[in-house]
């Protein structure tokens, strides 16, 4: 299949979503080590979808709206992404300012997870996630928050008096995309019941994700030639209820974005891709 060229706007492409364990019973995750590949019990079932570029319309999605957000431009700190001092010390810090200054009412971030990938045709600990998933069901959104935030901030949440936000900061690391890039569901297009909770297990901790199963008229999206000095907001959980009328229609409960990677030429496909994503807890302040 040919290279998709600047002016394609949508392509048709394979994302990978959930299936049933063959044998039956609970689907789960065994979460990646730093050198053991992550394990499923389910498998994939492929789709040949349309997935619509947003370059050039970046500023017509929001987080609130949509469930991303596409920022370029906005990353231009010196940072040694080889070195994980660097990125502990300068990159966290940086992401946690960044988003309590981007999101209205935010008093607080705290990033809880970091991962560096580098895109392989081989399963090791750290390449490409292909599956179209939620980091993060209701259930596992709060399980963070109580494992994550303070007594004050979990106590102000209880009261009402705060509501938080899980929000996943995507970014390249030294050249522009040009394989594996990222697609992403605007989440009015996602409907409950195309949701499947995950027991993600990981070393000491138990959490909950969602896969997610294909249907028409989800409405995919990806952002083609991302530079590392562009940043990609994926809302992973937002404590804030939808409307009813929303859910009495079938839809999500929570604006959260379902993603995963895609092969631009689909045979061949190279495996340049460095990137880095950072999940963060942001606590938002219901009084003012």
């Amino acid at each position: 299949m040919a290279n998709p060229t600047q002016h394609e706007n949508t392509l048709r492409r394979t994302l990978c979503f959930y299936a049933p364990p063959a044998g039956g019973g609970t689907p789960e995750y065994i979460a990646e080590t730093a050198t053991v590949p992550g394990k499923r019990n389910y498998p994939h079932k492929k789709a040949l979808v349309p997935i619509t570029d947003i370059r050039g319309q970046e500023d017509s999605f929001t987080l609130d709206q949509h469930s991303f957000a596409a920022l370029p431009g906005a990353f231009n700190l010196a940072i040694d992404f080889k070195n994980p001092i660097d990125i502990a010390e300068k990159y966290v810090p940086w992401v946690e300012n960044f988003l309590v200054d981007f999101l209205p009412n935010a008093t607080h971030a705290i990033v809880f997870d970091s991962t560096v990938r580098k895109a392989s045709a081989l399963k090791t600990s750290t390449r490409q996630v292909n599956k179209i998933h939620i980091d993060q069901s209701p259930a596992g959104a709060f399980g963070r928050a109580r494992r994550h935030l303070s007594q004050e901030y979990q106590t102000a949440i209880e009261n009402g008096e705060a509501e938080f936000r899980i929000v996943n900061v995507w970014k390249p690391l030294f050249n522009a995309i040009s394989d594996h890039p990222l697609a992403f569901a605007e989440f009015r297009s996602l409907q409950a019941d195309d949701l499947v909770p995950v027991r993600q297990i990981y070393e000491g901790y138990v959490g909950e994700t969602y896969a997610v199963r294909y249907r028409e008229g989800q409405a995919f999206r990806y952002w083609s030639g991302m530079t590392p000095s562009d940043m990609l907001l994926l809302q992973c959980f937002d404590s804030q209820e939808q409307p009813q009328e929303v859910v009495a229609s079938a839809g999500l409960g929570h604006c959260q974005c379902a993603h995963g990677c895609f092969r631009l030429q689909e045979d061949d496909e190279p495996c340049t891709r460095e990137s880095i994503e950072v999940r963060c807890l942001v606590v938002i302040n219901k009084s003012n």
